[in-house]
């Protein structure tokens, strides 16, 4: 008979349990060629080599900042967690939406990562990710920043990072808005955006010389990104909405560009629809025809009407300011597309060393993310299954936190005892 140390041994040994730490890392519009075709990146030449990596994230639909980050955070389609864009219309509330917005009701349709943890008594910081000011399901994080994109990087890498030593938080969500402006400006094909994206491998270099420095080797790092980029043209792949509909037609256009949400007024969507049907290098969908692998239909803020360009074209609603306010690239497009595909690292005590695939869901993160600090996960899309390979040791089918686990266990045993004894 196995004695009761060997018992506890071997019920312990079978729930494993993560070093319950993360780094959650974005850089925004890093589309995920650029580390083929840009050359001098000697930090992420030595990551890919020594951590977990993918060629490219397959993320969700509409292929924009705010949404794509809270599906990353949440785990969530678009359709689901309802940040269905940069700037949206809630029927419901009758209520508009910019990238400043902050009431709770926008926020509360997913559970973002630091949400979950607070809720398990888990302490957080988030310098900059979108929803992070808001309080969601009555949670803030224990530590947060109020957006300002004057902050250098180099000060945001000492300060979250100093988060785990001085105030012990357990995750860390830390954004730059890098490359994704030069991107804009200056178009994902340019010599500015080879040189910005040689800056954000110093940026890397700092981030792993600072972990080192703090002796934060119990930190497990996720490096990812939102979306890519493409290249556009206003002076020839830049065409006006009016040309097209009649605007005495239309309630509301919620956003413009590569993806063009429309409300139309009412008893008129039938009429605009074949407007816009008529609209070149635009594909025009009633909300109903949305293809189901966009997962983009299931929400009020969703209109009636969806334009979506392609790739390169942009449909607008002011077309003399665009024309001077465009730059050079831009992103929204299909989620299918290569240029829109963004990048995925993870490295740390849990996962293993220069495992490479071909590809994960950014809905996958979420529930990665849980699993490696000892947390249940909220109810999401994504599957611990897909990234399973990248881990030291195999995640349970269970998202149940491992030490609830091991303390399940240990009582068994215990108990068992209890009972030979008597």
């Amino acid at each position: 008979m196995l004695s009761l140390s060997l018992l506890l041994m071997v019920v312990v040994a079978g729930a494993e349990e993560y070093s319950g730490k993360v780094l959650l890392i974005s850089m925004d519009g890093f589309r995920w060629d650029y580390l083929n075709k840009i050359s001098g990146l000697g930090n992420f030449t030595r990551l890919r080599e020594n951590s977990c990596s993918v060629d490219f994230v397959n993320n969700v639909f509409s292929t924009k900042t705010f949404p794509c980050h809270y599906s990353i955070a949440t785990g969530l389609y678009e359709e689901t967690h309802g940040i269905v864009s940069n700037h949206m219309y809630d029927p419901d509330h009758n209520a508009t939406f910019s990238k400043g917005a902050g009431d709770p009701f926008w926020w509360d349709g997913g559970e973002p990562i630091w949400v979950t943890a607070e809720r398990q008594n888990k302490t957080t910081g988030v310098f900059y990710w979108p929803g992070s000011e808001t309080r969601i399901r009555g949670y803030l994080p224990s530590i947060y920043r109020v957006y300002d994109e004057s902050i250098p990087f180099p000060y945001r890498v000492e300060t979250a990072l100093n988060w785990f030593v001085d105030n012990g938080t357990e995750f860390v969500a830390l954004y730059f808005h890098e490359p994704d402006h030069t991107g804009h400006a200056h178009g994902p094909d340019s010599m500015s955006m080879d040189d910005k994206v040689r800056e954000m491998d110093g940026i890397l270099g700092l981030i792993l010389a600072t972990l080192e420095e703090k002796k934060l080797s119990d930190v497990n790092v996720i490096l990812t990104s939102d979306h890519g980029m493409a290249e556009i043209d206003v002076d020839n792949r830049l065409l006006d909405l009016w040309e097209y509909l009649d605007e005495s037609m239309v309630e509301m256009v919620p956003d413009s560009g590569t993806v063009t949400p429309i409300l139309p007024k009412a008893g008129q969507t039938a009429k605009v629809f074949e407007a816009a049907s008529k609209i070149p290098h635009v594909k025009a969908y009633l909300k109903d025809d949305i293809p189901a692998h966009f997962h983009y239909q299931n929400n009020p803020r969703i209109m009636p009407i969806v334009l979506i360009s392609e790739e390169g074209w942009m449909l607008v609603k002011n077309y003399t300011d665009s024309k001077v306010s465009e730059g050079r690239g831009n992103h929204g497009y299909s989620n299918e597309l290569p240029s829109m595909k963004p990048i995925f690292f993870a490295w740390g005590p849990d996962f293993r060393k220069g495992v490479h695939s071909k590809s994960i869901s950014s809905l996958d993160i979420y529930p990665l993310m849980c699993r490696l600090l000892n947390i249940e996960a909220a109810p999401n899309n994504g599957s611990l299954d897909s990234t399973a390979h990248f881990l030291l040791h195999t995640p349970h089918a269970s998202s149940a936190p491992a030490l609830f686990a091991q303390w399940l266990c240990v009582n068994v045993v215990l108990l068992l005892c209890v009972c030979m004894v008597v």
